[in-house]
């Protein structure tokens, strides 16, 4: 608790009070000193007695790079709301401008933005709390400690078409369909081996129909590796998770490498939260795995996705038009025979 200023002018008038008083008699006292001290009394007992609330925090518990979320915090535990500066602080890496407003706490929930600025764990919380009497002569501040936690993923960039089809090759190359096993009969699509017409069903309904044979196993991974100076994580974690997502995204597998932790992922809701995790709490460092499928290696000169014999900037990657994601018929080479 301390004086504000408004509070440091009654002291100054109750001093002055008293020394008139002892210059003129005591009406000085009642005239000046005693309405001061009544209201310094009043403020002191105000604010000793005041409870401190708790809070709760409404906050996503992921964001992105670039994207802003609204924080909403809760009081309760007051019977009567009272008038207060509520700041909430943000860790770096998150930019929360109007996270220090004016509210009167215990009543309406005080909202605000928050606009994620960098990858990693971050922080919000805790909350203080600046309050003073209602005469404006004392204020305080209440400290609640309650925190909440984000985790920051990084940006993720749409690859351009040719790229795409270069990673999806990878998949079709490594994954031969086998055909030993009769799936299911279907619609004939402009690509299909001839061989695959089943002639009886194509009579009886007039249009081709072809055999599907289910493959005796799955498709293989594709491997990226990743590395980066200490000064160019945000990029690789960034390219990195480009690449894998765009893979994940053509139901292609991905096992990717990092610097500081490896990731089996499957093209499924868990497989890419297993890839954004892993590229949000990365550290630079070598690559581990030069023999990938993919290479990522971010410098603080640019960053340089290596594919086989090419190698290409993570600039020029996402330039140009997006493809449409291709279904698994087209991402494989055809198994042999004429096509239509």
């Amino acid at each position: 608790m301390r004086l504000t200023r408004r509070g440091k002018a009654v002291v100054g008038v109750c001093v002055a009070g008293f020394a008139l008083a002892a210059l003129s008699g005591a009406r000085a006292l009642n005239a000046v000193v005693l309405p001061g001290l009544v209201a310094l009394a009043a403020g002191v007992i105000q604010l000793r007695y005041r409870p401190t609330p708790t809070v709760s925090r409404s906050a996503r518990k992921v964001g992105a790079v670039g994207g802003t979320d609204e924080v909403t915090l809760s009081f309760s535990g007051v019977a009567r709301p009272f008038v207060g500066v509520v700041s909430d602080r943000a860790d770096d890496g998150l930019s929360a401008p109007d996270a220090t407003v004016r509210a009167a706490v215990g009543g309406e929930p005080v909202t605000y933005e928050v606009t994620y600025e960098s990858r990693g764990e971050r922080e919000l919380g805790p909350v203080e709390i600046t309050t003073g009497d209602v005469f404006g002569l004392f204020e305080t501040e209440m400290v609640l400690s309650e925190t909440d936690r984000v985790l920051v993923y990084p940006r993720v960039r749409e690859l351009g078409g040719a790229i795409r089809d270069e990673l999806y090759a990878l998949s079709a190359a490594d994954a031969p369909e086998s055909r030993t096993e009769f799936d299911r009969l279907r619609e004939y699509v402009r690509g299909d081996a001839t061989r695959d017409v089943h002639w009886k069903s194509t009579a009886k309904r007039e249009e081709l129909i072809v055999r599907e044979f289910a493959p005796d196993a799955e498709v293989e991974a594709v491997h990226v590796a990743a590395g980066s100076t200490p000064d160019a994580a945000d990029e690789m974690a960034e390219a990195a998770a480009s690449v894998a997502l765009a893979l994940l995204d053509a139901d292609v597998p991905v096992t990717l490498s990092l610097p500081d932790r490896r990731i089996e992922a499957d093209p499924n809701r868990r497989g890419r939260t297993a890839v954004l995790e892993g590229c949000a709490l990365a550290s630079g460092g070598p690559v581990a795995g030069a023999d990938a499928d993919v290479v990522v290696r971010a410098e603080p000169g640019g960053t340089r996705v290596i594919l086989g014999d090419r190698t290409a900037t993570f600039a020029d990657l996402r330039r140009g038009g997006s493809s449409r994601r291709p279904d698994r018929s087209t991402r494989r080479a055809p198994t042999g025979g004429s096509t239509a």
